[in-house]
């Protein structure tokens, strides 16, 4: 039992989920970077268990075998637990972004630094200067060569093109379920009991989607209330926009857990695009067939147009991902411990900056995967068919939309798939 409670939520709910199919394959990496191995496009190694880390192993992991154009995203507690100082070291020789949301939770640190008080000095002299030469916007391609600070604030506004208001209020869903069941709860006349607050959210949500309600509700009113989903979802958008493999350094298992989803979410958004495109292009290349959208009058229908077009086909013959394409790895690393007595639990989503197209259709359309189709989406589901393969059924219609409160309107597929724990994953071993 012991190796149970060394697994975040996410871990667990992966190391008891059997694969759809497990696939051999020739590998699509004609030229993958130095000292890295292939792990299958759009597709994750890990997250793992936790497991002991020594400071050597741990500055090898961010300082030395990170590409050179790696950046680096610390999570608050980064910066306000303490940390070896051969560790920042390390760091230093990275570019590191602080998330807006990030900043602000640094205030009282910067103020009073009660660990880990040289960063904080570099911080403090690096935000000056970012002042000094008016760089408003973290997103210059000049931004190296021209000597701008190595420790960096980056603002939100500069990732409105890459759909980060539909994907953050989407990460956020889940977040507000725990004030939710609240309310709803107290229909008993009564304030719930936390067994009875518990009950309902894992019993609907499952125990990631409880660890991310819990911590929405305990932060209700806090203006921090963002910072997970926002953090999690910047450095992925960095990562596809500027080609630049990417770190997440968290102790918080919630941000891990943002990750996870959020690059769930847009792997099956990027395939979608990518067959919507193809389908517009040359519609005889994919037969689709017309079929009724009849409601059973129970369930929210994920299209409320009648008919949709819908294709079925297996995972062997299924294959929407373009030939040439430029892989950019995006790491999540969870710090557990104290140094020298430390717990890591590691995770590596390989991304491609194609993708990139998709973040820039979800800002223009208010969410679709796809501009191509007249108002219409493209979604794609798997489900269980043989131990090798399972089945793909690709769908086009008008999305039913749904009022969220104050989070937001949400596709209902996108708002389905967020609130469960119903990720689907098929291993890839290349030969």
């Amino acid at each position: 039992m012991t190796h149970k409670r060394n697994m975040t939520v996410t871990t667990r709910f992966l190391s008891t989920k059997r694969p759809l199919a497990t696939r051999h394959m020739p590998t699509p990496f004609i030229a993958p970077p130095p000292n890295r191995e292939p792990i299958g496009r759009l597709c994750f190694h890990g997250p793992h268990p936790k497991v002991d880390y020594s400071v050597t192993q741990l500055i090898h992991d961010i300082g030395t075998a990170p590409l050179p154009n790696a950046v680096v995203f610390p999570d608050t507690n980064v910066f306000t637990k303490e940390m070896d100082p051969a560790i920042w070291d390390s760091l230093r020789t990275k570019q590191v972004f602080i998330g807006p949301s990030v900043w602000k939770e640094l205030l009282p640190w910067i103020k009073s630094p009660f660990h880990n008080r040289s960063i904080r000095d570099d911080v403090l002299a690096a935000v000056r200067e970012q002042i000094r030469i008016g760089k408003g916007s973290p997103d210059c391609p000049e931004s190296l060569s021209r000597g701008a600070p190595r420790i960096e604030v980056l603002f939100a506004k500069d990732f409105t093109d890459f759909g980060y208001e539909y994907y953050v209020s989407l990460l956020s869903v889940r977040k507000a379920m725990g004030t939710l069941a609240f309310s709803a709860l107290k229909k008993l006349g009564r304030n719930p009991t936390g067994d009875e607050l518990l009950a309902k959210v894992q019993r609907e949500l499952g125990a990631r989607g409880f660890s991310i309600a819990k911590k929405g509700m305990e932060a209700m009113d806090s203006p921090n209330w963002w910072t997970d989903q926002q953090l999690a979802l910047i450095a992925i958008i960095t990562a596809i926009a500027r080609g630049a493999e990417t770190f997440v350094i968290t102790h918080d298992p919630d941000v891990l857990e943002h990750y996870f989803k959020a690059l769930c979410h847009i792997k099956e958004h990027y395939r979608g695009m990518l067959v919507a495109k193809r389908f517009a292009e040359t519609p005889s290349e994919i037969p689709f067939r017309e079929v009724p959208n009849k409601s059973d009058g129970r369930h929210v229908q994920e299209f409320c147009s009648d008919p949709i077009l819908q294709y079925e086909t297996t995972d062997k013959e299924f294959n929407p991902l373009p030939a040439n394409f430029h892989p950019v790895n995006i790491y999540c690393l969870l710090l557990g411990g104290k140094p020298p007595k430390m717990r890591v639990t590691f995770s590596c989503f390989c991304a491609e900056t194609e993708m990139e197209e998709l973040l820039r259709i979800k800002t223009r359309t208010n969410g679709l995967n796809t501009d191509r189709l007249e108002g219409r989406n493209c979604s794609i589901r798997t489900t269980p068919l043989l131990p090798d393969n399972h089945r793909v059924t690709v769908s086009i219609g008008m999305d039913t939309i749904i009022r969220f409160g104050p989070i937001g309107n949400f596709r209902f597929g996108d708002f389905n798939n967020t609130l469960f724990e119903n990720e689907q994953v098929t291993e890839l071993i290349y030969k």
